[in-house]
């Protein structure tokens, strides 16, 4: 950041917001998790699996003005739109936990996974064209600023996008690694665009939020990793659903996390600043 930047302020939010997001991410924990630990409740696994990105989508709904007011109205509602796709695509073992491991219902979670995530890239390039918009017209702007840098946009969204294009043209390969090693890719970049981005996520989130949050990614990447092996040791998904349902729920311990550090905030009075010399 530059010298003449304006300083960068603890964004007021709604902490609800982030609570039921806390509550989405363990709920996704749960359903991860479930088939491995409790088989005998697959139809109850899918079905948390389904109902968490949506509450997750309902912190969204909560921030919608706010979020609105920063990112654009299009954006926002392409991400609920993810959340809301991803959770979509468990919806059809909850009707029938038999179709699980079916070519056709396969494909669809392909299908609708790979959709999902071009959704959210989608709203990335859409912020990336309102902080464009930002940085050529500055005294002409609406809404807050956004701090995130434009290569720093272009890192998370073509992240996204790299991963819902795996799931959408790659599907079903004869190796692991030509099926699982572009999601190494996709998932190591959003950890990069995270890293380089930890400063104002710091100032948001608190430090162990952030810890969390690139914890969680760095287990998504490890699982990836472990899949694209030429011989995956790990054929009934076993370890691999006990990484991602971690993952979830550091994602939840993150968001709690940036709850109280914006409630120690409010009670301090004043927000504190990012150091315009940063």
């Amino acid at each position: 950041m530059s010298h003449d930047a304006p300083a960068a302020e603890v964004v007021p939010v709604n902490r609800a917001s982030l609570w039921v997001a806390a509550v989405g991410f363990v709920v996704v924990a749960i359903g991860s998790v479930g088939p491995a630990l409790f088989a005998g409740y697959d139809r109850l696994n899918f079905a948390l699996g389904t109902l968490g990105p949506l509450i997750i989508a309902a912190a969204l709904l909560i921030e919608w003005r706010r979020l609105a007011e920063r990112c654009g109205r299009a954006a926002v509602a392409l991400f609920v739109l993810a959340l809301v796709t991803f959770g979509a695509l468990h919806l059809p073992y909850v009707i029938n936990p038999d179709d699980l491991g079916s070519e056709d219902a396969t494909q669809l979670g392909f299908i609708m996974a790979g959709c999902a995530s071009i959704f959210a890239a989608l709203g990335i390039f859409l912020v990336m064209m309102r902080k464009e918009a930002q940085l050529d017209r500055p005294d002409d702007s609406v809404g807050p600023r956004i701090e995130a840098t434009f290569m720093q946009l272009l890192i998370f969204g073509v992240g996204f996008l790299l991963y819902g294009v795996d799931f959408l043209w790659v599907g079903d390969e004869p190796t692991n690694h030509a099926q699982f090693s572009l999601l190494v890719v996709a998932v190591a970049l959003m950890l990069i665009g995270v890293i380089s981005f930890r400063v104002y996520l710091t100032l948001q989130m608190g430090r162990l939020a952030v810890a969390a949050t690139m914890l969680a990614l760095l287990l998504f990447v490890a699982d990836w990793v472990l899949h694209s092996l030429p011989f995956s040791a790990d054929e009934e998904w076993r370890i691999s659903l006990s990484m991602t349902g971690a993952a979830y729920v550091l994602g939840g311990v993150a968001c709690a996390l940036a709850a109280v550090h914006k409630a120690n905030a409010s009670k301090a009075g004043a927000s504190p600043r990012l150091p315009a010399s940063l």
